[in-house]
């Protein structure tokens, strides 16, 4: 019995080892760069279903979501509790921002320029569309850089660009998915990405993981189900004032 107990732990000891990396020769960074250049835009839009929690230092906020994102700019998303109320809607077609506020009676419906700083104000997310939407989208966005290296690490590649104050340090993995990047200003860091639970199939992050260390804010997206570059009705993101709610313009 001893034996089969030791031979059942090498055995699983052995199936918990990590793949074996996919190239032979470690890539150059031109090498790298191209694969994100090839892999840049694959997704357009998203429709999925997630649990979405934000912890800050003061506050920790946990709903699931059913989330629509298309490029440029668009945006929707319908947040329930874990008792599937429904608290909030907010829509954005890149040009009208529409929120209800379905936390009181009656409910509040607010509605102006889909600026940044508006949608900030509803996602508790201090990013600008033109930089969240791409990563949520499996495709972070590249600095402006002078230099670039290559890296080995135990869990894969790290490819890192420089510019004149700021550094940039992308993650693959030993099958050469992207799996996380860091961003650098002035010796600082300033976000930071996770990409978890691959899908095969899909080669999309089931599991996002935001890290902005300025506004000490943590943002993770637990994807359930995810449907990738389908046509999303215009509709979808705009949203009508409930009969019953409080109309508030939003700040210009």
């Amino acid at each position: 019995m001893r034996w089969f107990i030791v031979l059942l732990i090498v055995g699983l000891t052995g199936c918990m080892q990590p793949q074996k990396p996919i190239w032979t020769d470690v890539p150059t960074a031109d090498q790298l760069l191209q694969k994100l250049a090839a892999d840049a835009g694959r997704y357009d839009s998203l429709d999925g279903a997630a649990t979405v929690s934000l912890s800050t230092d003061e506050r920790y906020l946990s709903t699931e979501q059913f989330l629509l994102l298309q490029r440029p700019n668009r945006i929707r998303i319908d947040a329930l509790t874990g008792f599937g109320q429904l608290i909030f809607q907010m829509t954005s077609d890149g040009d009208v921002l529409s929120a209800l506020l379905n936390t009181s009676v009656p409910a509040r419906f607010l509605q102006g320029r889909a600026s940044d700083e508006n949608i900030a104000r509803f996602i508790q997310v201090p990013l600008a569309m033109r930089d969240l939407l791409p990563i949520l989208l499996y495709d972070p966005p590249l600095i402006s850089f002078q230099t670039s290296e290559v890296g080995v690490t135990s869990h894969g590649l790290t490819l890192t660009l420089r510019g004149e104050n700021n550094r940039q340090e992308i993650y693959f993995d030993q099958q050469l998915r992207l799996s996380g990047c860091r961003y650098v200003r002035d010796g600082r860091d300033t976000l930071s990405v996770e990409y978890l639970k691959i899908s095969e199939s899909e080669v999309f992050p089931y599991d996002i993981r935001v890290k902005i260390p300025p506004q000490h804010a943590r943002i993770r997206l637990k994807f359930s189900e995810i449907l990738l570059n389908s046509n999303i009705a215009a509709t979808k993101f705009t949203l009508l004032k409930p009969a019953n709610s409080l109309m508030e313009p939003l700040p210009e």
